[in-house]
Order: C-alpha cells, then structure tokens, then sequence
C-alpha cells in the first residue's frame, strides 16, 4: 500500500526525527556529551570556584605581609627605645657652640650591619689597621706583649712597620654595649687632642677582633706605682705626685671647659691615669664617656656606670651625671696621692676601708694631716703644701654638688701650689710652723659621718679669692661683694706665667694667686 503525505495549508512541516542511537543526549566530537534542552550550568560553577580560591590564597599572602611589616616595625621600635634609655654616647653637631647654654642632644650608638661604614665616620684622622698589620705588630697577641689587662680586654704592647711603639687595646666584649663603647672612644678621641690626654693612632674591626691603637705611654699607670707593682721599684716623691695631680687636672679642665661639645669622661682614677718617665700624666679611656650638656651645669640622666670608690654620691643614687661628677672622682684620686691607699681597701681595719670617710677627719689640724700622709714619702715634706692639696682633695670630694670647685680652678691653686713646691726645693728654707693662715683653710674641714666630708669652698668662688702669699706661703684670702676684676698688666702677666688652656686662665680671673 503506498502511502502519501500531504501538506495541509497552513500547518509546518513536522521536524527530523532524531538519530536511533541516541541515549537521551548529544556528542561534541570531544567525549562530551551535551544536552541540548539544558545550560552548561557545570563549567560556571568550576570556574566560579577557582576565582575565590584564588582571591582567598591572595588575601591570606597580603595578610602575612601586614603582620610580618607590622612585627618588624614593632621589633625596631622596640630596639630603638631600648638603645635610647641607655647610655647615648654620640652628639649630634650642634647648631652654634660658641652660644651659651645651648642644649646638645645626643643620639646612640648602635651595632648594625653598617659598622664598617660607621668606624669610617667616627675615626676622624685616625689610621685604619688590618688584622695581618696588628698580628705583626704584636707578635700574633703574644701574651708576653701583655702590658695591662681590665674589664675592657687586653692591651698589647706592639711596633708598627715604621718602628712607632703603640699600645694595642683589644676589646673584649663583642654585644651592643661593646659596640657603643668602642665607637664613643674612637669618636672621643679623634676630636679630643691635649697633652694630658692620651692620643689615639688607629683602629683595627675584622672579623670580630676590635682594636684601639694608642701611643704608647710607657711606665705605667698611676695605680701600679701607688699600689701595684711599681710601688717598690718606682716610688713616686711628693714633686711627682704633684706633677701628676696638674697635669691630670689640666686634662679633665679641657674636657669640661675647652673642648666643644663639652666631655665628662665617667670613669676617671688612678688606673686611667698614665705615666711618660718623667711622670707626666695622660688621661686614658673613654669608653664611658658622655657629652655634657650646654656648659655642664644641667644633669644627665643615664644609667650608672664606674668604678666604685670613685662614683659621686649624687650619680650613685640618682643617676644624675655632671662635670662635677668628675670633680668627685678627681678627689678621691688626690686622696691617693695624698694617702698612697686605695679607694676602697676591704683588708683595712673596720672604719677605714672607705678612703673619703676615713681621711677627711684628719684633714682638720695638723696632727691629723701627719697620720694621713703616706709614709713612704718621709718627713723631709713641706707640710703646707700637703695641707694645700689636702684642702683641695677635701672640696673636690664635697657631697653637696655646688661646693664642689670647677676643673679650672683646681688647676690653678694646683698650680700656684707647685710654684712654691719649685721655690721650696731652690731655697731649701722651709719652716715646719704653719701659718696661722694655713691654720685657718685646714680648720674649714670638717666630717659630716653620715654625709660625708664637710669644707666651705668660699676660697673657689667670685665673692672671694686669693689675692698675695706672704713671707711663709701661705694664702691670705680678701672678700670682694662684686665682680674681679683683673688689669690688663696683670692680665698679661698671668697669661704670661702659664701656657694653659684658656679654662685655666678664667680660673685666674676668678680667684687670683699672685705671689709677692
């Protein structure tokens, strides 16, 4: 039977039939198959996914980043805070020295991946070793070299390639604090040039080894000849005792009066004190060292450091440091002179083994002055410049800050006392009575047991001064309601008596010692 199929007008046509073999879906060629009355909802989701993953792992990474900032810049804060509550040994230049009672500000010294930049900084004109030039300079750090030996390290004594004598300091601590002490002394002494200081060549920092090369000053320190091994081979006469405390003096002056910024060196004593062979003094180590601040008359608060024995007692107990911090220290080393004992001698009978307790007492007469002095120097001394100096070892070692004398007026009755030390040896005519005079000064001395040594220091002040000796040298003290004023003649004259600094030259015009 044939069948026939008719378009109706009107209707369309039906649609192809699809293919017997399909199972409900489509093939793309790729063994995918395909839907074709449904969205390819699938793929959307996939690729959906993978953006937030992405976003979420990129989100995490910047998170980390954020903290990791955050840490290290809360890890410098901290540090920087740290380094700042400790002693900031580096001024920074200030804006007009020659403008009174500007303040200094001071910024600290710290270890840091820069060292090397930072030595070249602070050397100044100081010379930069190698560690194959000390090795050959000390013969590889032979103990036999060893001269002197601290808390700091060692020192060596070395020959550099031009035959130059040096002393070869090697620091023993390696920290932050190591760091800062030797960058504060280089920094100190390449601008710091005295004949009473000690004068530093070069430096040596490779590989862990710091070294400070000094000139060589070759017999010893002040504490081995008044307790350590020099004292027997080498006994220090009254002359070079008073050599050694003017020129010790003139050193600290400088620090406090004429070098700019103003220094206040922190650890003055016996054992940084060196000696040439003929007793001339050099002022060493300036690990310690602060910047005063303007003139020195405002404090600096900083944690206390020193030796003790030597510490003033407003530094001990509040942290307070000034230049006449140092003052104090000066003192007790002029009570060594004086004494040839120790700072502190725990072996010393109960009483005695504080040196400033036990020697101010007998400052007050002349029984007293003779029990105090060291022994080794005999009787053939005269005993008004022993009360002299022993006048001034008092006022330096005043508990009260503003009875304490400056470094420039020390150096100056120091100073007056040795020219009538030089009179005495010419003429060989010394009267063992002491003026009444010399009574007077003495008799100011009196001892606080619970404060400490007690003396009016009116004799250091602008209402008084020591104007003439007389026949037996003594002073003879005149009271003036205003100003000194000083003469042009005698101006000349007083600088012609002396080539000082110019701090010992406004301590003549502050108290004038003239002689008749």
């Amino acid at each position: 039977m044939m069948c026939y199929m008719f378009n109706t007008p009107g209707l369309p046509s039906s649609p192809p039939s699809a293919p017997g073999n399909l199972n409900n879906s489509l093939s793309n060629g790729n063994d995918q198959r395909l839907h074709p009355l449904a969205a390819d909802i699938g793929n959307h989701r996939e690729t959906k996914s993978r953006g937030i993953i992405v976003i979420i792992v990129l989100s995490s990474v910047f998170a980390l980043i954020l903290c990791a900032g955050a840490a290290l810049v809360i890890y410098f804060k901290l540090r920087n805070h740290h380094h700042l509550t400790e002693a900031s040994l580096t001024p920074e230049k200030p804006a007009d020295s020659a403008v009174a009672g500007s303040r200094l500000e001071s910024r600290p010294i710290s270890a840091s991946p820069s060292f090397s930049s930072s030595i070249v900084a602070y050397k100044g004109s100081a010379k930069i070793f190698s560690l194959v030039e000390m090795d050959r300079a000390t013969q590889r750090f032979d103990e036999s070299r060893i001269i002197g030996e601290g808390g700091f390290g060692r020192v060596y004594e070395g020959i550099l390639e031009d035959g130059e004598r040096v002393a070869v300091k090697v620091l023993k601590r390696d920290d932050q604090q190591g760091t800062r002490e030797f960058l504060a002394e280089v920094e100190m002494l390449s601008r710091l040039h005295h004949r009473n200081l000690v004068k530093l060549i070069g430096i040596c920092s490779e590989e862990h080894m710091r070294c400070l090369v000094y000139e060589l000053v070759p017999n010893g320190s002040l504490e081995s000849h008044l307790h350590g091994s020099d004292k027997d081979t080498a006994l220090l006469d009254w002359d070079a005792r008073l050599k050694i405390a003017l020129g010790a003096a003139r050193g600290l002056a400088y620090l406090h009066e004429d070098s700019s910024p103003r220094v206040i060196h922190r650890d003055f004593k016996s054992s940084n004190i060196l000696l040439e062979h003929d007793f001339t003094p050099k002022v060493s180590d300036f690990g310690l060292a602060r910047t005063a601040i303007g003139e020195g008359n405002e404090h600096i608060s900083t944690r206390v450091m020193g030796t003790f024995g030597y510490v003033a007692p407003e530094y001990a107990m509040t942290g307070h440091l000034l230049v006449k911090s140092d003052v104090y220290s000066y003192g007790v080393v002029l009570l060594e002179l004086l004494t040839g004992r120790k700072p502190v001698d725990m072996s010393r009978p109960p009483g005695q083994e504080n040196l400033v307790t036990w020697a101010c007492p007998f400052l007050t007469n002349r029984d007293g002055l003779e029990t105090l002095i060291d022994a080794s120097l005999g009787s053939s001394i005269p005993l008004d410049s022993i009360a002299k100096v022993a006048a001034i070892a008092s006022m330096c070692v005043q508990p009260e800050v503003d009875q304490r004398p400056f470094m420039g007026e020390v150096v100056q009755a120091l100073k007056l006392v040795c020219k009538e030390g030089s009179e005495f040896n010419e003429s060989r005519s010394f009267s063992q009575d002491l003026h009444i005079q010399d009574a007077e000064i003495i008799s100011r001395a009196s001892l606080d047991m619970d404060a400490g040594p007690v003396l009016s220091t009116e004799q250091f002040t602008a209402s008084a001064r020591y104007d003439t000796l007389d026949a037996s040298g003594s002073f003879r003290r005149y009271s003036s309601s205003g100003p000194l004023k000083v003469g042009r003649t005698e101006r000349n004259r007083e600088r012609g008596l002396s080539t000082g600094s110019s701090s010992e030259h406004c301590g003549l015009q502050r108290f004038r010692m003239d002689s008749e």
